[in-house]
């Protein structure tokens, strides 16, 4: 994504760019934080990382160690079983999940209305490389879709472990900023399906979605592993 997903270290406090928000005098720029602590400053508690941390050794290795999907039947997939109000909402700030992605990945200060209303920005989108300034053309992707999260394990979760993978902002590749038109072509569908429009996103999205699986503990299916194996191996 843009240059905020390259500066995972430099934590600023989100009230620097919520001036409508907070009443703060902007001091630059947020990106999205990389501890738990970092995290609660920013986001309600449902938005905090798993307790697993992913495994050792690098993509590949990763990807070795995540487990196949069985291929047995479950449940219908339910887009209300991952929160029934959609993004979580921050009464103190106005903020919800998708302004939050938005403010952290934006290239440049957002400008901000009341009630953390993003109003423009600049964000560059990791799925087709197009530069955007209304943050009205970017859906928020969840890398991994709920629907394959649902089949890949999330069904036997927990409805609070649900919400919480829907609102992850503990890491920036979970939840990102991206033309609609690229979100809605990509669907529910996994790498073997669907790949970026922007082979130069091929890797990045490959190793993302592999970190999001192994930190979530959600497996792959023979063809998902194998597709990911494939991409991987030229990065």
């Amino acid at each position: 994504m843009g240059v905020w997903r390259e500066g995972r270290g430099r934590v600023v406090a989100l009230c620097a760019v919520l001036v409508g928000a907070c009443g703060c005098a902007s001091s630059g720029p947020v990106t999205r934080p990389t501890s738990a602590s970092a995290v609660t400053a920013r986001a309600p508690a449902t938005s905090l990382a798993p307790a697993t941390t992913a495994a050792a050794g690098g993509p590949l290795a990763e990807l070795a160690s995540l487990p196949t999907t069985p291929t047995g039947r479950v449940p219908d997939y339910r887009r209300a079983a991952f929160g029934p109000d959609g993004w979580d909402y921050d009464p103190a700030s106005g903020c919800n999940t998708r302004d939050r992605v938005l403010i952290a990945e934006s290239a440049r200060p957002p400008t901000m209305g009341a009630r953390c209303k993003v109003l423009a920005g600049q964000w560059t989108s990791l799925y087709d490389g197009v530069s955007v300034t209304d943050p009205h053309l970017l859906q928020i992707d969840h890398l991994i879709p709920l629907a394959d999260a649902w089949r890949s394990g999330a069904a036997g979760w927990s409805p609070d472990r649900r919400q919480r993978f829907a609102n992850d902002l503990s890491a920036p590749d979970t939840l990102i900023a991206v033309t609609g038109r690229t979100n809605e072509s990509k669907g529910d569908d996994t790498p073997d399906e669907w790949l970026p429009p922007a082979r130069s996103a091929w890797c990045t999205y490959a190793r993302d979605w592999v970190d999001v699986k192994a930190r979530w503990q959600l497996s792959v299916t023979s063809a998902e592993r194998r597709a990911l194996a494939a991409i991987l191996a030229t990065c």
